[in-house]
């Protein structure tokens, strides 16, 4: 693979000599013939020559040719007038100038620029102090549109989908297509929608002004087509004080618990099922370095034993790191990527169990392409905001009707039913969310909140089979708002939107593909029934008197628990093990007892008074009732067996009966315990 260091008259050869795909492209001829072209220069002309031709010729970014141009572009200054921080940081961008895109990436040009000063203080260009100080001094980057240039434009309208769009022709064409093509470039902005949402959003900061909220962003996705109708980056691009030119849209930022679904949907791929009972009881997660955390619900509370379908619905907290606990965080990862969020790119060590939480930081557009694929019934669209292109004299460069890529298969469309199922279930999250809340439309639509630690991210992303509409509030800087959480800041805000565009003929003309209006409501696939799953509440029952039909997938594998030694009959009653039990003497209860490990805190599981009949004949005395299923993770078992035992359900009994219960050769009575 012909990669590696340029020098600098290498890369001035691949910039004047070769053309955007020639430069781009990984090639030996192209590298040869460039090692070939820079020891021609470097004979003809001097070193100084070759450096001022550089500074004068390379690509910085942003049709920014040449270190005056660039100077003036990000910085509103000459080149001789730079400072040593923005020289160092302008030095960086022209290897890789969409990658480091200041506008898109400033934390990635930023790291560039420290890189670059490291190098300067290793060559002993500069100091260690010099080096310091040009990394502590801020950099304000001037606006690629300024305001006097809008101020001229009565026509200039969403400034950041504007640059979003730019940025893509530049990524697929390069810089010189935009600057000299003379392109007419149709893209998928419904500015009507755009409109909407920006006022939207305006109207919702301003009607908060008791929570220290300052900025919101908003993108309107079409799931089948992958067009993005509207980005709203800022409530606006001219105001420095919220940093208005940056397009939050594009921003990483912790999620909350809108990542979610992420963590179900890998779950259900690994043979968990709707009627598998989940714990929301306390528990301590080890972060590493000595740092612990203790998950706790929104408000407080925990519900004991709950179902996937209550567990999601609700959003409680404890549920998702069990399950990411079981299936991996790797395997999490990637369940996101094939699902569209491509920022998690640290490996899977580095983001531990508190992802699932939404201790990972990616972008609205990225949470929007995921909830789109679901909205898609598992297939991934490509996201596109060009529609056509044609140049100067009416040829068509590209038209997306006859070059757009199908969608991705990303995940089982039945996984992605019931997810959506979940999402859309309004009676389910009534427990946590009230009656009438604001995810509640007057239509189908599935929907995720997600709020952050110390209420620093507001989040909403939900869909319909047409549409797809995410939207974050918070603060540019990361201030803390005064509790505004998902439900109440960004939710409001979705049905806002969600309505407007389904009562709006126009709005939802846009949302046609292919000459077809979207369907009404979520088409249900192939290879999923209903089967009804016994409530919790049924837990020491010898029958199942209060159940509720739920969505399985026929013929799925179920996952096991490989701590259990016996075998569990989960099919005769989903959702409790139907189980034959005895009493287990006190002697014998202490023995199981004895074999459990204890916690780091010194904790157990109690004192068992059953054990488990493990033959399909079993004995008289024996007594056939409904159980809890045992969690997968011990620490989790104490937790839940401990909670069972305060609040009088009945768990599944740890371990087997001994052939002396068996043949009833003790006489010794059990003792209380749970």
């Amino acid at each position: 693979r012909p990669v590696g260091a340029s020098t600098i008259t290498q890369q001035l050869v691949r910039h004047i000599a070769f053309s955007y795909e020639e430069r781009i492209g990984v090639s030996y001829e192209r590298k040869l013939r460039e090692i070939f072209l820079a020891g021609i220069m470097t004979q003809q002309r001097s070193k100084e020559a070759i450096i001022q031709m550089y500074l004068n010729e390379i690509y910085y970014g942003n049709l920014a040719y040449g270190i005056e141009a660039a100077a003036q572009t990000y910085f509103g200054t000459s080149a001789k007038d730079l400072t040593l921080g923005e020289a160092a940081f302008l030095a960086g961008l022209p290897q890789s100038p969409l990658d480091w895109d200041p506008y898109s990436n400033f934390e990635a040009a930023k790291a560039r620029q420290e890189f670059i000063l490291d190098l300067m203080v290793a060559d002993g260009a500069i100091t260690p102090l010099d080096a310091a100080v040009a990394k502590g001094v801020t950099l304000r980057i001037i606006p690629r549109i300024t305001a006097n240039e809008a101020a001229g434009n009565a026509t200039l309208e969403a400034e950041h989908f504007v640059l979003y769009v730019q940025n893509e022709l530049e990524r697929k064409y390069g810089p010189d297509a935009i600057a000299l093509g003379g392109w007419q470039i149709t893209t998928s902005l419904d500015l009507n929608m755009q409109t909407m949402a920006e006022t939207a959003a305006r109207n919702q900061v301003a009607a908060n002004p008791n929570y220290n909220v300052s900025n919101a962003s908003v993108v309107i996705l079409k799931p089948d087509s992958g067009e993005i109708l509207a980005m709203v980056g800022s409530l606006d691009y001219f105001d420095e004080s919220i940093d208005g030119q940056v397009n939050v849209a594009l921003s990483p930022r912790q999620p909350g618990s809108s990542i979610k679904p992420i963590t179900y949907a890998t779950a259900l791929q690994r043979g968990w099922n709707t009627a598998d009972v989940l714990w929301d009881v306390p528990i301590e997660l080890d972060l590493g370095g000595g740092e612990k955390m203790v998950p706790v619900n929104y408000d407080g509370y925990y519900r004991g034993p709950v179902l996937f379908r209550d567990a999601l619905a609700n959003s409680y907290n404890i549920p998702p790191v069990q399950l990411l606990r079981n299936v991996g965080v790797p395997s999490f990862v990637a369940t996101a990527r094939n699902m569209g969020i491509e920022s998690l790119r640290e490996p899977p060590g580095f983001y531990g169990l508190a992802l699932t939480l939404g201790g990972g930081e990616v972008p609205l557009l990225e949470m929007s392409h995921a909830f789109a694929t679901l909205a898609n019934q598992g297939q991934k669209p490509r996201l596109t905001t060009i529609l056509k292109i044609t140049d100067s004299r009416g040829n068509v460069i590209f038209d997306a009707q006859q070059n757009q890529l199908p969608a991705v298969n990303a995940i089982d469309p039945r996984i992605a039913y019931i997810i959506t199922d979940i999402l859309d279930d309004d009676q389910a999250r009534v427990a946590a969310m009230g009656y009438n809340n604001p995810l509640d439309l007057p239509f189908p639509a599935a929907a995720k909140t997600g709020t952050t630690t110390d209420f620093r991210d507001s989040w909403t992303i939900g869909y319909t089979p047409g549409v797809v509409v995410g939207v974050w509030m918070g603060n540019s800087d990361g201030r803390p708002m005064n509790g505004l959480s998902g439900l109440r800041g960004a939710a409001p805000l979705w049905s806002h939107i969600m309505q407007t565009i389904y009562s709006d003929p126009e709005m939802i003309q846009s949302l046609w593909v292919n000459g077809r209006p979207p369907p009404n409501g979520f088409i249900q696939p192939q290879g999923i029934e209903l089967r009804p799953v016994c409530l919790p509440s049924n837990s020491g029952r010898s029958s199942c008197t209060a159940s509720r039909n739920d969505w399985f997938i026929v013929g799925a594998a179920v996952h096991g628990n490989a701590r259990i030694a016996y075998n569990p009959n989960m099919a005769e009653n989903l959702g409790v093990w139907t189980l034959a039990t005895m009493p287990l003497p006190a002697a014998e209860a202490q023995r199981v007892l004895d074999t459990q490990p204890e916690l780091s805190n010194g904790s157990k599981i109690p004192r068992p008074t059953e054990c488990v009949i493990n033959s399909t004949r079993p004995p008289e005395g024996a007594t056939v009732r409904l159980y809890l299923p045992v969690p997968p993770f011990y620490p989790d078992e104490v937790k839940a067996r401990q909670w069972a035992q305060s609040r009088g359900y009945r768990m599944a009994p740890p371990s087997v009966c001994p052939l002396s219960v068996l043949r009833g050769s003790p006489t010794s009575t059990p003792d209380s315990g749970g």
